[in-house]
């Protein structure tokens, strides 16, 4: 059974969290704080295995004190961000260690599928949908790649470097590279931040069922849900 830290956020949302949590077998929840700092406090003194931190609670500080807060808490345990984040601020997230961005639009079994994938090592990001929910997903911006360079585009927000992509690709990284390149010209963009935050955006990364086989034990995977990618 898997040990809940909640933190942050209006209490009424966080009481719901925790109702729904305390429906599943699998969590239970060890704790509730108001702030992200108490909660580090809490894990001090205790051991638990997921702490689900509410979105508004990180916009009550700065990006960088935010940041240095999101290191200490996952430098203890694996860290969950609730709620919608900025598409551009996720990589801020994932740098200081969050493995889980669950926006405001899953099912509760989406949910509990995305924080069993989270503990068992990958990385889960599902950014609130900019459209109502049940709309289709939109991706007009990214309507000038071919197949390959959304494949290619997906990995960028998923894979640390080009080695990395290529060996996934079954491709060499000096053609990761040229497709990079004629993606960054395509869409108009000039670093790789930049094509992160398009995917992102542009819902080219969701929760998926899968998850790439062959991690070691903590090493973190992400999962994709892009059409054509066989992970």
């Amino acid at each position: 059974m898997h040990r809940v830290l909640l933190a942050g956020g209006p209490a009424l949302v966080r009481d719901a969290y925790a109702h729904v949590i305390a429906a599943s077998p699998a969590f239970v929840i060890q704790a509730q704080t108001a702030t992200l700092a108490e909660a580090l406090t809490v894990l001090t003194s205790t051991t638990c295995d997921l702490l689900l931190i509410d979105a508004r609670e990180l916009a009550r500080a700065t990006s960088a004190a935010a940041q240095v807060s999101l290191r200490h808490a996952a430098a203890r345990t694996r860290t969950v961000v609730l709620g919608t984040i900025p598409p551009a601020e996720l990589p801020l997230l994932t740098e200081a260690g969050v493995t889980g961005v669950l926006g405001p639009y899953l099912e509760p079994d989406e949910f509990f599928t995305a924080l069993d994938v989270v503990c068992r090592g990958a990385i889960v990001i599902s950014p609130a949908p900019s459209h109502a929910p049940g709309a289709p997903a939109a991706h007009g911006a990214l309507a000038p790649l071919t197949q390959r360079e959304r494949e290619v585009l997906a990995l960028i927000a998923a894979l640390p470097d080009n080695t990395a992509i290529a060996l996934a690709l079954d491709l060499s990284p000096v053609t990761v590279k040229s497709h990079i390149n004629r993606i960054m010209h395509k869409l108009g963009v000039s670093s790789r931040s930049q094509l992160v935050a398009l995917a992102y955006e542009n819902r080219l990364i969701v929760p998926g069922p899968r998850i790439t086989s062959g991690a070691a034990p903590g090493e973190h995977r992400t999962v994709l849900g892009a059409p054509g990618l066989g992970v």
